[in-house]
């Protein structure tokens, strides 16, 4: 007499099957992967943004930048930072940029977790052009205004 259903070694190989189909395409979508070029577009979108928004402060005041934009990179902190020079110098250049910016405000970078910094720099490059930069990019992509 035969019986409907099925044996325990039966389904013990489809779940072994299953298994090896989920591992296999967990693999191949690789999901840290992916949120790092997720982080990475939102670093491309702030980036321009920053851009932006410095080259329309300079149309608006016949060319000049925000001051304390020089030759020297420095980290753009957020809204009422000190600025510094020296080793690890920063600029606040909210309250320049801010009427140019979405939401009025400078963007954070997404693995930013202190309240100073925003994890954007910026600079003038030796052609004389405005360089705002990414510096925590991962999976080795370079985000800048010039690449």
């Amino acid at each position: 007499m035969y019986k409907n259903g099925f044996t325990f070694l039966e389904i013990m190989l489809i779940i072994g099957l299953l298994a090896i189909l989920f591992f296999i395409i967990i693999f191949s979508i690789n999901p840290n992967v992916q949120i790092a070029k997720i982080r990475n577009s939102k670093r491309q979108a702030d980036v321009l943004s920053i851009y932006t928004a410095i080259n329309q402060y300079r149309d608006a005041n016949s060319g000049q930048l925000p001051i304390g934009i020089t030759n020297q990179a420095k980290a753009i902190c957020q809204e009422g930072c000190i600025e510094s020079e020296g080793l690890n110098p920063q600029i606040d250049i909210s309250t320049e940029l801010n009427p140019y910016l979405r939401f009025n405000r400078i963007p954070i970078d997404p693995l930013q977790t202190g309240i100073i910094l925003t994890s954007y720099m910026v600079y003038v490059n030796d052609q004389g052009r405005v360089v705002v930069s990414a510096p925590l990019a991962e999976n080795g992509v370079i985000i800048d205004t010039v690449n």
